[in-house]
């Protein structure tokens, strides 16, 4: 268990505000939240406290996000709470689309989630080929390593998409599981955010 010692009483503080608004809404809280919950009106003293926060291993911030605030498992450890796990909100199975404009968390009554996994909702039928048809979600696991085959989260500068990697013959591409849809080249700007482990069925009409 965490030394509670490792957060001062202000750092603590804001990691409840967190917790409690990822909890009751869903979001983590903006800037002007946290200053209005500490009653600072600064913004820098609310960012210090959040790097002091990141760099003790209590949360991770995501750059370029609105409201990128992940708690991570020391964090609910030292809060003595139940872990939440991350769901990014939408991605396509299609074209790019932005998918990582705000986070999105629920509540898994008593599953434990590694730091390292999210779950992003697919828009579109490109990957119906892998059973992943529109409204579904999938369960993505950071990875700094793919081999060929695997059904990945990519982002690129338009946004998001879940496509299948393909290695073939020296090439590297994004392949859909739908044949009315084109293979995407990968970029030098391409980035893998993480490996598909599982997916949740959405809602059927």
């Amino acid at each position: 268990m965490p030394n509670r010692s490792d957060l001062t009483k202000r750092q603590k503080q804001v990691l409840k505000i967190i917790y409690s608004s990822l909890k009751d809404s869903g979001y983590p809280p903006t800037l002007a939240d946290l200053r209005d919950s500490l009653g600072v009106v600064s913004n820098q003293a609310v960012i210090d406290v959040l790097g002091s926060l990141e760099k003790k291993g209590f949360i991770k911030r995501e750059e370029g996000t609105a409201r990128g605030i992940r708690i991570l498992q020391k964090g609910f450890d030292i809060l003595s709470a139940k872990t939440l796990i991350p769901s990014v909100g939408i991605t396509a199975a299609g074209p790019y689309t932005d998918a990582l404009e705000n986070l999105e968390w629920k509540d898994q009554e008593g599953t434990k989630v590694a730091d390292n996994v999210f779950i992003a909702e697919v828009r579109g039928d490109s990957m119906i080929g892998a059973g992943l048809a529109d409204g579904d979600k999938v369960i993505v696991q950071e990875a700094r390593e793919f081999k060929n085959g695997d059904v990945v989260l990519a982002r690129y500068i338009d946004g998001t998409t879940v496509k299948r990697l393909v290695h073939d013959n020296g090439k590297v591409y994004l392949k859909p599981e739908n044949p009315k849809y084109e293979n995407i080249p990968i970029y030098p700007e391409t980035r893998l955010l993480g490996r598909v482990i599982g997916k949740i069925r959405g809602k059927r009409s």
